[in-house]
């Protein structure tokens, strides 16, 4: 969300207007982390790349003042693991460490953009993922007309569309990224309406990505898309939500782990608001209470489903019981 007072307000009320329509049919490694159950990770440095993604076959709608494009264009912030030590600093254009690294397709809120989350997703880059964080074209806090929720229905295809254009990196030999990738491990992650896109690219019979093999929903909740949820191919869900949420009702990722199929987890973040993680602006902070949950929680399921480590599940039970803090659902 954006730091503007005003703007933060309209985005907020815009989201609480969706939720009510919706409610009527709610190089190498240097160090190690030993986490609170039988897994590793490994941790990296995180290098940093810039690539700007064009859709020639759909267009942006018009917004505002906005006359609308026959294209969709999608600035993409790629974080990777990188040769050199490990620290708290990106490294932009770093060679990438040796390895084929899974991917995770990062999905901002309203009014944000893909950068705005560095802070909590460079957090996977330094685990071993490959992430790449597309700015959406309307929902941005810098969209000609601006930002809007109307133009939702459009992102789980950007969510495709993005994925195939960083394999293509990775595929092509001339590239930086070539070979780092494997194109069988990728999951998708999100907040706020980047988790209702996140929902629609991997749960939802409009526009599930069947190239998808996990998706993480950080406060989201199930908005109307050209399909039904959970009606035919789905994969493992995590769902995060602070249960004093004032923007997206806990309600919602309740009714989410109720509808989805197993295997399913919901974390509650006992105390928490809409967003329990450092953002761009704050990364120079503590981490809240929460951060550590959400980021080792997010690390120990794509392990066991992307990555296919089942020793990961016990970690996950761990990592996301804290007394006071987090607590799981498993079903």
């Amino acid at each position: 969300m954006s730091t503007s007072r005003a703007v933060r307000r309209t985005a907020v009320a815009t989201i609480a207007a969706l939720v009510g329509a919706t409610a009527a049919w709610l190089a190498p490694a240097a160090a190690t982390r030993a986490s609170a159950g039988p897994t590793r990770v490994r941790t990296y440095a995180v290098g940093t790349r810039s690539e700007t993604f064009v859709d020639p076959s759909r267009p942006t709608m018009p917004n505002g003042a906005f006359a609308g494009s026959p294209t969709r264009t999608l600035p993409t912030l790629i974080l990777y693991p990188a040769r050199g030590a490990p620290g708290p600093s990106d490294l932009p254009g770093a060679p990438p460490a040796a390895g084929r690294f899974p991917l995770i397709l990062f999905s901002h809120g309203i009014d944000s953009d893909g950068p705005t989350y560095e802070p909590l997703i460079r957090q996977f880059a330094a685990a071993g993922y490959v992430v790449a964080a597309p700015t959406y074209p309307l929902s941005n806090h810098h969209s000609p007309g601006g930002a809007t929720v109307t133009d939702y229905p459009h992102q789980p295809g950007d969510v495709s569309f993005v994925i195939t254009s960083v394999l293509a990196l990775s595929r092509d030999p001339r590239r930086h990224f070539r070979n780092v990738i494997d194109p069988s491990e990728i999951a998708v992650v999100g907040h706020s309406l980047g988790a209702a896109t996140t929902l629609g690219a991997s749960e939802n019979s409009c526009c599930a990505d069947r190239r998808v093999r996990a998706a993480v929903s950080i406060d989201g909740l199930e908005l109307t898309f050209n399909g039904a949820f959970f009606s035919g191919r789905s994969v493992p869900l995590l769902l995060f939500h602070g249960d004093v949420d004032g923007t997206v009702p806990y309600s919602a990722s309740q009714r989410l782990f109720a509808d989805s199929p197993s295997p399913k987890y919901f974390v509650t973040l006992h105390g928490a608001g809409h967003t329990a993680f450092r953002q761009a602006g704050n990364a120079s902070q503590p981490p809240s209470p929460w951060e550590p949950v959400i980021v080792r929680s997010v690390l120990d399921f794509l392990d066991r489903y992307v990555r296919g480590q089942r020793g990961a599940l016990a970690a996950l039970q761990a990592d996301a019981t804290v007394p006071g803090v987090a607590s799981i659902q498993v079903g």
